[in-house]
């Protein structure tokens, strides 16, 4: 605080100018201030809780996508050699078959042992500076079919060692794993392993400077008595061989996804002698998981809820509300999730089907809970139905046509596809020419809802409905995409109230500049009076004096 010197040495009117000063300006920068103050915390703490919301949104979407897929149906093996796993689940149903796998699916693997000497270094150069391996089948002769499959990896002249080869066959698109062993103390081994099945078995050969060369050959068909092989096949390339129900099935690989639509079947190992127990494997639609899912999506549904309903919490009492009390966004997101149960699924049956069927009803409070009675009745009888909550897909009515959309343009409903014409057609009767490909029909217009549908078929005539949904919780975490993306809604909001602060600032140093000019100029004011008032004192001291002269005189 600047010191009155005037005031102090008694010399002008004896007031403390410099809190006078202080209060005229006080007394108009405190409202204005204040005003400022409140509208940056209030934006402050609104940018905070968008943050927050942000996060929560995106947590809700991390946690809820767990689910997808999650149709209720329950896949089982009573034996470990065997694992099921769910793939597409717009196709998955139900099945139960007795299994017995005979053989798995191998690889073919080669040991290149340098002629059963082994190699004594893995950097030094071996002699080659072009490699061949060409898959296919190996017949008694021996005689190799190649199944067109082949790769060449030209190396460095004098300078390609064992680890080069190595990693050049890792590195290709071959689909052969090659890896160095040491067998012995300095004696190392390359190991080359095909990938699985019998078409997959490999003819190796090599050359330096053009000439053949056995360094690291395997071509049995070709064993000359100069070049022979120099290398041994530890493992014969052999396909998967197991009974379905007593049929005898074949597979090049212990993968299989093409024995049950949506399913892919994993062998791990031959079947145990179980003295003739039967091994079965399964899908079926079980109540106790699908409850499971629906209490998961339930959960995570009101926890998203609380919050929100914190965030916009109206003050009471003279407390002070939720951050975004007011906000549109959030009561019409409040609304949106409130009314799901009342929220019509289309695309999964001729008929509707909503929320509130598996037994979902909402609170007074707005929270959901389940009448797990109803949910149970109704998904005993309409299993098919709970994708609806979870999993978005596209089916059809005709087994031997299949859906799909890689893209979510659609609009959800129910078409009808017909062939030979190449038609589809929508529930108001409008109808479209799909575009034609060799088995694949495809309509990327926007003429009816049906964009982006693919139908796959190679059959010549087709009359069926093709079903195309998206679940409850992808249309709920569609719209969230939409709040989540840049320059989305919560984006948008938070950006205009960064612009506020911004302009806040420009607020807070005008004011500040104003008020340093408006005590400058209440400080030239003062002291021009404080100057003529110690003026006027001096002039009164000096009649006073002259009074008291005269006086004296007298």
């Amino acid at each position: 605080m600047a010191t009155d010197y005037l005031s102090a040495l008694n010399a002008g009117s004896g007031l403390n100018v410099t809190q006078i000063v202080d209060a005229l300006v006080d007394a108009e920068r405190v409202p204005k201030q204040k005003k400022i103050d409140e509208e940056k915390e209030a934006a402050t703490v609104q940018i905070s809780a968008l943050g927050s919301l942000k996060n929560e949104l995106s947590v809700f979407q991390t946690n809820t996508a767990a689910v997808d897929g999650q149709v209720g149906l329950a896949l089982s093996s009573s034996t470990s050699n065997v694992t099921l796993s769910r793939t597409d689940s717009s196709l998955a149903s139900e099945f139960s078959h007795t299994i017995n796998v005979s053989s798995i699916a191998n690889g073919q693997v080669l040991n290149f042992n340098n002629g059963g000497s082994g190699f004594s270094s893995t950097t030094a150069d071996i002699g080659i500076d072009s490699l061949t391996i060409d898959l296919g089948t190996w017949s008694a002769g021996p005689a190799f079919t190649a199944n067109g499959t082949s790769s060449n990896f030209s190396l460095t002249t004098g300078a390609t060692s064992l680890t080069d080869v190595r990693d050049s066959i890792n590195n290709s698109s071959l689909g052969v794993t090659a890896s160095i062993i040491e067998v012995s103390t300095g004696s190392y081994s390359l190991m080359v392993k095909s990938p699985e099945g019998a078409a997959n078995a490999m003819r190796v050969t090599t050359s330096l400077s053009g000439s053949a060369v056995d360094v690291m050959k395997y071509d049995p068909e070709n064993n000359s008595g100069v070049l022979n092989d120099s290398a041994t096949e530890v493992v014969s390339a052999s396909d998967a061989t197991f009974t379905i129900d007593g049929i005898s099935v074949t597979r090049s690989s212990n993968t299989i996804t093409d024995l049950f639509s949506g399913i892919t079947v994993e062998l791990d190992d031959v079947s145990a002698d179980d003295l003739g127990t039967s091994q079965t494997i399964s899908s079926r639609y079980s109540k106790t998981d699908a409850l499971g899912v629906l209490e998961t999506v339930v959960s995570e549904i009101n926890y998203l809820l609380s919050f929100l309903k914190e965030q916009s919490k109206p003050g009471t009492n003279g407390e002070d509300g939720g951050p975004l009390n007011g906000d549109h966004f959030i009561r019409y997101t409040e609304s949106k999730i409130k009314n799901l149960t009342s929220t019509a699924i289309k695309g999964y049956d001729d008929e509707d089907i909503y929320l509130s069927n598996f037994g979902v009803v909402t609170n007074l409070d707005g929270t959901l809970t389940i009448d797990e009675t109803r949910f149970r009745e109704y998904f005993e009888a309409n299993p098919e139905h709970f994708a609806a909550v979870t999993t978005s897909m596209v089916r059809t009515g005709d087994a031997g046509v299949t859906g799909s959309a890689p893209t979510d343009l659609f609009t959800p409903g129910v078409y009808a596809f017909s062939l030979p014409a190449a038609t589809l057609t929508d529930s108001d009767g409008t109808t479209v020419t799909m575009s034609t490909g060799t088995n694949r029909y495809g309509y990327a217009e926007k003429t009816i809802g049906a964009t982006g549908l693919l139908l796959d078929t190679d059959k010549a005539t087709v009359d069926t409905s093709v079903y195309m949904g998206r679940s409850i919780m992808q249309t709920l975490s569609k719209y969230i995409d939409d709040v989540l993306s840049l320059n989305g809604d919560i984006d948008t909001k938070i950006y205009k109230l960064e612009d506020d602060l911004d302009s806040l600032v420009d607020e807070q140093e005008t004011l500040d500049l104003q008020m340093a000019n408006q005590r400058t100029l209440y400080v030239e004011k003062f002291t021009a009076m404080e100057t003529a008032v110690a003026s006027f004192r001096k002039t009164g001291e000096f009649l006073d004096n002259l009074i008291k002269s005269w006086n004296s005189n007298n």
